[in-house]
């Protein structure tokens, strides 16, 4: 959550070669999970999908009922970076249902949340605003800050697709507000990406403008690429928007060629949109998912 990816990868490494050397089947699968987290947060996710095969080989063998649901989270996530929608909310759902069988409400919890991302993505937005809600209402219950922060940045983006961008901005204010009290940087980075690009529709380019500039910073300082890219086509469009159009396309195609480095296959159709508007200049502004 801080951002620590190089050393959290480190760590992961250790213990794997640790439950290997002492054969802990449960801990080599745990540091698999873990390790494709890590990989998945850093834009590997092709990585990521291929080490979370391995701990599924373990935790089957094993029959960890709880390792295979966990692992399945994390593969959705994966998939849903990677811009395989329709396989990304399959997986979630596959999910779910393990965590309801054990009757494990924080898995529910973040499967709801991941639902509700892709949903979207999709432009289901009226699905997705549901499915944080009832995320939201279950971290509450279980008094967990940080499901509590990602649900409420959930509400945020989803009522921000709606179109109902004032409203967005009560929603990324509490999201930012508990994300900063547990020092997540990279989700509070990605709260001001959203929350700037409402800012940006309601046409208050200036603190859109400084939302995206702390975004990129945090981004860079945590070597999140996915949202270096995002920053970079929003940045893009308020060029722009300002009318310095010469200005606008090389962030647009950086954005592409980062997106296209780490295949990013949303981010990929995103940046490709932008380039084609600006060549017409018709569609500005967009309100991305």
């Amino acid at each position: 959550m801080a951002g620590a990816y190089d050393e959290a990868k480190k760590s992961y490494e250790c213990a794997h070669k640790i439950a290997i050397s002492v054969s802990d089947k449960g801990l080599a699968a745990d540091s698999l999970v873990g390790l494709g987290l890590t990989l998945r947060g850093m834009g590997r996710h092709r990585e990521a999908l291929k080490i979370f095969a391995k701990s599924r080989r373990i935790y089957k063998m094993s029959k960890d009922k709880a390792g295979l649901a966990f692992l399945l989270w994390a593969e959705a996530g994966a998939y849903r970076i990677k811009g395989d929608l329709k396989k990304a909310i399959q997986t979630f759902k596959q999910a779910i249902s393990r965590f309801t069988a054990m009757k494990d409400k924080s898995g529910i919890g973040y499967c709801l949340c991941g639902l509700g991302g892709a949903s979207r993505i999709l432009g289901k937005t009226n699905d997705s605003f549901r499915y944080y809600l009832k995320a939201n209402a279950t971290f509450k219950g279980l008094k967990d800050t940080f499901g509590i922060a990602y649900s409420y940045c959930g509400l945020a983006n989803a009522t921000r697709m709606k179109g109902d961008f004032k409203g967005s901005l009560k929603y990324f204010k509490k999201a930012k507000s508990h994300y900063k009290k547990i020092g997540d940087r990279v989700s509070f980075a990605y709260t001001l990406w959203g929350e700037g690009t409402a800012l940006k529709m309601i046409g208050d380019l200036k603190n859109a403008k400084n939302d995206f500039l702390k975004a990129q910073k945090l981004f860079k300082e945590t070597n999140d690429e996915r949202g270096l890219a995002y920053c970079e086509l929003s940045l893009g469009e308020l060029e722009f928007l300002k009318g310095r159009r010469a200005a606008a396309m090389p962030l647009f195609k950086k954005a592409l060629k980062r997106a296209k480095d780490f295949s990013f296959g949303i981010e990929i159709k995103h940046a490709d949109r932008l380039i084609n508007a600006s060549k017409n200049g018709k569609g500005f502004p967009f309100n991305l998912p």
